[in-house]
């Protein structure tokens, strides 16, 4: 029997229209909840997120919002609540980055790795608290960051490393401000799927070698982990998911240190 629609949960996942977003938002779908798949600029990939969910008999939505728009991002929290009537669930996924380092970022970078990848969670977080205060509902945040912000840093993709050890060093603040309308989790996950100018040679290359283990965490256990951190128990959490490799100290990414012969 399916859920009641005002009583189905109801999740909203950032960048959720390919890649991991896209497993995250087909997972959650499996667990019985009703899912909101942003999207930026991948229009026709979301919308085949959504087909693919809605084929399975479950329910979906695509919504368009740009990361750098703080309208926008209240609208996107609004407009789940105007068509769901409850939101349960926020997965902030979608993340940009550069190959940029201390000496040659460019400032336009930096700022605008800093509003997608630490700015907008924060905003998303902002107008979920206080639609869910208004109707007397609680909820969960989890936070996508990575791996290297826990004590594994390297010089590379310093913009996006900026914003990201932002925001994984605002768990417990945001876990403590939201209380207790939210919680507020983070998840660091390791090498997921092939970045930047990553063949599937190298990709393979690199996941064999980035950690102690010789393999990476999948795909789908890291939308399992993600699923877990929506539990009551957990508030304030920081869970590393990478199959070990933030215990492999590095100087470089690994998309770059790992190249296929």
């Amino acid at each position: 029997m399916s859920t009641p629609a005002a009583q189905q949960p109801v999740a909203l996942i950032t960048g959720a229209a390919k890649r991991v977003g896209r497993v995250i938002a087909e997972r959650f779908s499996a667990a019985g909840y009703a899912v909101v798949v942003h999207y930026g600029g991948s229009q026709q990939d979301a919308l085949a997120t959504v087909q693919a969910i809605a084929a399975s008999g479950a329910v979906a939505v695509a919504h368009q919002a740009d990361l750098q728009s703080p309208p926008q991002l209240t609208a996107m929290i609004a407009a789940a609540y105007e068509r769901f009537g409850r939101l349960d669930v926020l997965v902030n996924c979608a993340a940009i980055f550069f190959p940029d380092t201390l000496a040659d970022f460019a400032l336009d970078d930096l700022e605008r790795s800093w509003q997608v990848n630490c700015r907008a969670p924060l905003l998303l977080t902002q107008a979920f608290h206080r639609q869910a205060s208004q109707r007397g509902q609680q909820g969960v945040v989890i936070n996508v960051v990575d791996q290297k912000v826990k004590a594994n840093f390297h010089p590379e993709d310093f913009s996006y490393t900026v914003a990201k050890a932002a925001l994984g060093n605002l768990t417990a603040m945001l876990a403590m401000s939201a209380a207790p309308v939210l919680r507020v989790n983070a998840l660091y996950p390791g090498l997921m799927t092939p970045s930047g100018d990553q063949t599937q040679a190298d990709f393979e290359y690199s996941s064999a070698r980035s950690t102690p283990l010789g393999y990476i965490a999948p795909t789908a256990e890291i939308a399992d982990a993600i699923l877990l951190l929506t539990r009551q128990s957990f508030n304030g959490a920081e869970f590393v998911v990478d199959a070990g490799q933030n215990l492999v100290r590095v100087d470089r990414d690994v998309i770059n240190l790992y190249r296929a012969p």
